[in-house]
């Protein structure tokens, strides 16, 4: 259908182009701007392109924009950025902040210094879009060069000049409280300023916020709050028609709204075609969002999709990849490719990553595993602060250094982090790092233990059974505790179960959780084992039994095995004598500081030849005890 002129136009046209042929240079643009827009005659870019480059090379800074911007979008012209950047900075040298602007937006990547230039010196010129972009560079810079305050008061200047991007993210501020007091009335405010410029972030953001009141309204006993305002009327067509002509940004978040159900009807395949057509369009959370969707669907396009987002730096995408690689999840088992993508997530601080690292060197590469668990710490995780405590309570890839040691775990347990609370308890019990504190250790125990840490369960009963500064000794407690944590599988709390009901004259029980406890290579446990198919206390009498328990208590270190295991070689009990062996464990048990393998070690010297002293000692220095990981 032909569209009609007016006759107005047309001599408005007339006019402006007899001026424009005399060289008037605002005519020319302003004939420029007729041509382009229809106005007064057909629309012909061709002749627009003409009279626009006529007033952009006589100067006209407004024109000079126009001419980059049409080589930057390739409207008219072929698109070329080299031209697009000459005519603007010819504009931007004038004064011209759009074209500052421009400048600014394709520097941002190659040189993000002369960019911020660019910004800085549009924003002052009071335009919208520098504005905020000054204070996205300030919301996403790091460490001293993030400014919360200062990002949130050129928010504020762009919101003002209705910037629906700026209005949802100051929006956001308020909400989180970055660079201002929270406040969610406020973050509403402008959440609704924006969503009603069809800014589809801002009507997502609403519906959460609303989502999370009506959560708290039930739990305070109330039924969901009224909708009433006009954004939450599950217009769908409205939101289908924005993000149509929108930006990636809008199609990530209609794509988010149909897969939520928020202001819409919940639609998963609807959302996966928003996400497709943003994530098309490179951006990373839809990309992210179509792996993820293609992941749970058994999908192998996921790995292409994670790629592409991870490709652009996004961390959850690199950790995916990391873990699908090392898995064989969707793809090709591929432990150095999953490994280099956990190194580029860790790189990039996503504590997932750090701490699999972490885990990952903690054996070959002590050093660097404890450097993953620092980056991890210092944001705060509290099973990272804990890995660190331990790496530095064990000397593993730092020194030894039980002061650090406290310090991170109290930072893990005051997050409630169990495993913490219960090294804090030790700490305190022990003294090392901290002052004793038995009344500390005791607190901290509970904490743990209350969590079902069977350690912190274990101490606990142990405190209740021995009593101490104002704690009274309780039976019935310690029983139950070390119940608790012999339940869980806890070796030591089973070998103190077992001492236990051997003090409660019950040997019989007491043999069957010392059993427990030594299978799982407790050394006390195994020792007591031995004693009970000696003198056949709760078991029937085993020399031999008690002999192989014995020697397994022995080869972990626990002297008082190792002065008995060497009576048993002296006299051959259940074994055949060797003078040797007996000597070899008497020297042992002696170094350990105990008294009657002192004079035993003696009596066996007297009693045996050179040759066999000398070997027995050979054995003793060669000897070092099996430690249990």
């Amino acid at each position: 259908m032909a569209v009609k002129i007016s006759a107005r136009d047309k001599r408005n046209l007339h006019e402006a182009l007899k001026t424009a042929r005399i060289g008037d240079t605002e005519a020319q643009y302003q004939v420029g701007l007729m041509f382009a827009n229809g106005v007064g005659a057909k629309a012909d870019f061709e002749q627009a392109l003409g009279w626009i480059r006529q007033a952009a090379e006589r100067g006209l800074p407004a024109a000079q924009y126009l001419l980059g911007t049409s080589y930057s979008n390739g409207v008219g012209v072929e698109r070329d950025d080299h031209q697009a950047i000459l005519w603007y900075q010819k504009s931007a040298e004038q004064g011209h902040a759009k074209a500052m602007f421009r400048l600014g937006k394709m520097y941002a990547t190659p040189h993000p210094e002369q960019a911020h230039n660019c910004f800085a010196r549009a924003a002052e010129q009071g335009l919208a879009e520098a504005q905020f972009a000054l204070a996205s560079e300030l919301l996403a810079a790091q460490g001293s060069q993030c400014d919360d305050l200062q990002a949130a008061q050129w928010c504020r200047m762009a919101a003002d000049q209705g910037l629906a991007t700026a209005q949802c993210a100051l929006a956001g501020l308020y909400a989180n409280g970055r660079g201002l007091a929270t406040d969610l009335d406020q973050a509403l405010f402008w959440y609704r300023k924006a969503a009603r410029q069809n800014h589809i972030a801002a009507h997502v953001a609403i519906e959460l916020l609303h989502g999370a009141a009506d959560v708290r309204a039930k739990g305070r006993g109330r039924g969901r709050r009224k909708p009433v305002t006009d954004e939450r009327r599950g217009d769908s067509q409205r939101w289908d028609k924005a993000a149509e002509f929108g930006d990636p940004d809008a199609r990530y978040h209609l794509g988010l709204m149909h897969e939520l159900g928020l202001g819409v009807p919940q639609d998963p395949a609807k959302a996966k075609i928003w996400y497709l057509q943003a994530a098309r369009l490179n951006e990373v959370r839809a990309q992210l969002a179509v792996a993820k969707l293609a992941e749970a669907d058994g999908d192998p396009d996921a790995i292409a999709w994670y790629r592409r987002a991870a490709q652009q730096g996004a961390m959850d995408a690199q950790f995916a990849l990391g873990r699908s690689y090392s898995s064989g999840l969707n793809v090709a088992q591929d432990a150095l490719a999953g490994l280099t993508w956990f190194a580029r997530a860790a790189e990039a601080g996503d504590p997932r990553a750090l701490l699999t690292l972490g885990h990952l060197f903690n054996n070959p590469m002590e050093h660097v595993a404890a450097a993953c668990f620092g980056k991890a710490a210092e944001q705060g995780i509290a099973e990272a602060q804990f890995l660190l405590g331990q790496q530095f309570a064990a000397g593993k890839g730092v020194p030894v250094d039980h002061q650090q040691a406290f310090n991170w775990w109290r930072m893990a347990a005051e997050q409630g982090y169990a495993s913490a609370q219960s090294a804090l308890g030790a700490c305190f019990f022990s003294g090392l790092g901290v002052q004793t504190d038995f009344q500390q250790a005791f607190i901290w125990f509970q904490k743990a233990a209350a969590q079902g840490d069977a350690k912190a369960q274990w101490n606990l009963g142990s405190m209740y059974a021995s009593g101490g500064e104002g704690l009274k000794r309780d039976v019935q407690q310690a029983f139950a505790w070390c119940q608790s944590a012999a339940d869980a599988g806890f070796g030591p709390a089973q070998a103190t179960l077992g001492v236990l009901f051997a003090r409660m004259k019950n040997p019989a029980q007491a043999v069957i959780w010392w059993t427990r406890a030594a299978e799982q290579g407790d050394a006390e446990a195994q020792y007591n084992l031995a004693l009970a198919y000696a003198k056949g206390l709760g078991i029937a009498p085993d020399a031999h039994s008690a002999f192989q328990w014995l020697a397994r208590a022995a080869e972990q270190g626990l002297v008082s095995a190792q002065s008995r295991l060497a009576l048993m070689y002296a006299t051959g009990n259940a074994v055949a004598v060797d003078a040797i062996e007996a000597h070899k464990w008497f020297v042992l048990a002696a170094q350990g500081g105990d008294g009657p393998a002192k004079d035993n070690c003696k009596r066996s010297e007297a009693c045996i030849t050179d040759a066999q002293r000398k070997e027995a000692q050979r054995r003793a220095a060669a000897w070092s005890p099996l430690r249990r990981a």
